[in-house]
Order: structure tokens, then sequence, then C-alpha cells
């Protein structure tokens, strides 16, 4: 029988995504589907490129493809039911479609994290465009009333905070911080310091209470961004880089030690992160103040015909 592949309406967004999140354990599978729907409905998560898979009128597979502000689609790879004759064909055919929707809507890069050990899935991806670009350690550490003093004895650098008048200064911080980077090298020149600020305001709950720019004197050195995830009772590190005249002084250490008195401060019980596996200097940081390994993810990514000319 046929498989057809469309863009999933409104009212049918509830029985793509059981598809979707049949992978994971039965008891979270409910609570991710009602957040979903939850943060669909409040704006804050954008499912127009959720699409089905149906052979006949049998519902037998599903993926996702979401487009950031900064050109990036995050890709979800297809989930396929057993109840399928062709799931080799179905896995194909909704890839297929997926690569044509982020095509049409301009996304420079689309990105697909995977476990290590995913060959199947990496293979399929590999077979769309998509590349191995790199590996990434999901870290966390717990937070305690002590790490509100953590680090305090170094003294605290001058910092901002985020805001509209400083905005064009954050930009060009982060962009030079970008420069000579370790963290996810293939990014480097991809997208604009103000395309970053876009696209990790998206993360978690922003507040520019969050986000410091870190100066020296009048020289401006550095960035680091916290998000709220109220539902994980947790705050990620979204971003944390120095620009390059100032590495190779220690002040990424005494950043990162405010970061976490911060998120110490804010009452929350867990800081977590998303680091490249290549960045020996930041691992080894993250790993004297305390972070320890999650998981791995392998980091797949298909850039635009446009792009990759370039």
């Amino acid at each position: 029988m046929a498989i057809t592949i469309s863009l999933v309406k409104p009212e049918r967004r509830a029985l793509a995504l059981r598809l979707l999140f049949a992978r994971f354990p039965l008891e979270e599978q409910s609570t991710r589907l009602e957040d979903a729907l939850r943060n669909c409905e409040r704006g804050s998560l954008n499912l127009d490129g959720l699409l089905l898979a149906e052979e006949g009128e049998q519902p037998v597979g599903a993926a996702l493809m979401m487009n950031q502000p900064d050109g990036v689609a995050l890709v979800w790879p297809p989930v396929i039911t057993c109840q399928t004759v062709d799931v080799a064909g179905a896995e194909q055919a909704l890839l297929a479609r997926l690569c044509e929707e982020i095509d049409s809507v301009g996304a420079k890069l689309s990105q697909c994290l995977l476990t290590p050990d995913d060959v199947t899935e990496t293979e399929l991806l590999q077979g769309h465009g998509f590349i191995h670009a790199a590996d990434m350690f999901f870290l966390a550490r717990s937070l305690t009333h002590g790490d509100c003093e953590v680090g305090s004895a170094d003294g605290e650098l001058g910092h901002e905070f985020f805001c509209e008048a400083n905005k064009d200064r954050y930009a060009s911080v982060i962009e030079r911080t970008y420069v000579d980077s370790l963290d996810c090298p293939f990014l480097n020149g991809f997208r604009s310091g103000l395309e970053a600020i876009a696209s990790h305001q998206l993360s978690g709950r922003f507040e520019p209470s969050g986000w410091r720019l870190y100066r020296e004197g009048a020289e401006d050195l550095g960035v680091l961004m916290l998000n709220e995830h109220p539902d994980q009772d947790a705050i990620e590190l979204v971003y944390f880089g120095i620009v390059p005249q100032f590495r190779g002084k220690g002040l990424g250490r005494r950043i990162l030690a405010d970061g976490i008195r911060a998120a110490a401060k804010s009452g929350r019980s867990v800081m977590f992160l998303a680091v490249d596996c290549g960045n020996s200097y930041a691992n080894a940081l993250y790993s004297e103040l305390g972070f320890a390994e999650l998981a791995r993810r392998r980091v797949m990514i298909r850039r635009s015909s446009d792009l990759a000319q370039k």
C-alpha cells in the first residue's frame, strides 16, 4: 500500500506526537505530549513542521522539523510503528519530505542529535545529506546553598545584564568568542551574534537578568547566559564564551563560578549544559567545578545547498 506524507493539521497534532514520543519510556509519554501541546498553544513551540506518514488511513510514522530564528532547523528523525508493512519505505519517505520542508523555509543548516550507538539512524540521515559534525556531552551538577559562595574568593568581575541598549555589544562579543573556539567549530562564521541571541532566547525561559556581559576595565571580555527551566527545577547554561585575547588568564573559571553562584541563588536544584566533546579546556573546567556527564549525543548536520557551495 502506498505511503502518504502530510503536514499535520492542528487537530491531529496529538496523534502525530504520540507516534513521535513512542521511543520514550511509557511513563514519560503522556507528560511529554501534554507539555508539547501546552507549549504550542502558548506559542513557545512551533509544530508547523510536524509530519505524519500514513498507509491508507492508518498512521504509521511521524517526524518533526523546527526552524529557528538563526536559520537552524532542529530535526527529530522518523519514528515508525510496527503496523507498517514497509518500515524502510516509510522512513525514507518521511525524511525526504522533511528535507523538502527544511529547504522550503530557507534553513541554512539542519541539526539532529542521535545516541552514539544508533548506527541505523546515522546511516538513514547520511543518505539524505547529513554528516557527523561533532559529539556532545550533556553535563549537570546539583545546586546547593553552599554554591552561593563558590569561587567568591577570586573576586567578582564587572558585568552588565542584557538589555536592548547593550544588545549590539552582546552580539559583538558573542561573534568574537567564536574565533578559534573549540566548541562546535563547524558553526564558526555560520550565524551572527544577533541571530545567536534570538536562538538562545528560545531555550527554556529567558530573563535578561540571567545573561551577563563581563568586562575588565573598559574592555568586554566574555558572556555567560543562563535560562530557567521551571518544569525541571533547573538552570541551563545556554552559552558561555571568552574573547581570544582574554583566554588563558583564569577568567573562564571566574565567570563560570559566577554563573554557578547566580544559578544557586535562583533556588533551582540543578544546573545543566551541553559542550563539544572535543573542547578539552571547557570539559576540564566543568569537571573541576563539579559537573558530571548525563549523556552523550552525536551531532548530525545538513547544510543548505547555497551554504555548502560557499
